[in-house]
């Protein structure tokens, strides 16, 4: 995703909102209208009508598979990062310790130069932290400076980007981060993080239900096995590309690319 740090040249990266302190939660809140967020069928019908099969163009084009691309620009594209957290990454981390041997890793470095990349870019920035762990829920860890909990050392958020605390697998559906993007006209996703079988999966598909056009950098992502990791790639990528779908850039179920690209 070297290709995305083109956007500094044409952008200064704009002042960053205020962070809020919210009992519990670490969200960075701007003012949002609730007839942002699509609410029923009836207005994901007008919503979906209102879409052009072909996104508008960018500022930069990212590369992705079977000869497609992505355009992305500093004004309506963020990079969302999913579950990057200490739990998940680490071999002592409440979910890692039980797979010390995985690939879980691979995805980090990529993940570092993305978020380097656009933040050079003055792109919006969201993570998100997950207190679902399997079918548990603890949600007694949010807003509590757990080690475990936190985002990576080297994954942490700045102020001014926007961190979501969520209880379900996906980062949308128990989380504000749908009106978050929308407050600040964001209409396509860069999406990475952890775990690439289950939030990440998750995460993109929950996107496109809210009409976000959606690009997975594959190998900004891991799972704890590396063909759990392939299956999810496989399956939200291959309906994207199947003849009848091609004009839907990004929204079945996304595009796939490398942080190369």
């Amino acid at each position: 995703m070297e290709r995305v740090s083109v956007l500094a040249r044409h952008f200064v990266t704009e002042t960053s909102a205020a962070v809020s302190d919210l009992p519990g939660r670490q969200l960075t809140l701007t003012p949002v209208s609730s007839a942002q967020v699509i609410k029923n069928s009836k207005e994901a019908g007008i919503k979906a009508r209102s879409i052009p099969s072909q996104p508008t163009t960018g500022q930069a084009s990212v590369a992705c598979w079977g000869e497609r691309s992505f355009p992305v620009s500093q004004s309506d594209t963020a990079l969302v990062i999913i579950d990057m957290q200490t739990d998940f990454l680490s071999p002592e981390g409440r979910v890692g310790q039980h797979y010390k041997d995985s690939p879980i890793l691979d995805g980090l470095p990529g993940v570092e130069r993305l978020l380097a990349a656009c933040r050079k870019a003055g792109m919006t920035i969201a993570h998100s932290r997950s207190h679902r762990y399997g079918a548990n829920v603890m949600d007694e860890l949010v807003g509590t400076k757990d080690e475990g909990y936190e985002l990576y050392p080297s994954c942490r958020a700045r102020p001014g980007e926007i961190v979501v605390d969520k209880w379900t697998f996906g980062a949308f559906a128990s989380t504000p981060l749908e009106a978050e993007l929308r407050a600040r006209g964001v209409e396509r996703i860069l999406l990475c993080g952890v775990l690439t079988n289950v939030c990440v999966f998750a995460t993109a598909s929950q996107a496109v239900d809210r009409f976000f056009r959606v690009c997975v950098i594959e190998d900004a992502s891991a799972a704890f096995q590396r063909d759990w990791h392939d299956m999810a790639i496989k399956l939200i990528s291959e309906p994207q590309r199947k003849r009848g779908h091609q004009a839907q850039v990004g929204l079945y179920f996304g595009e796939i690319s490398s942080v190369a690209e």
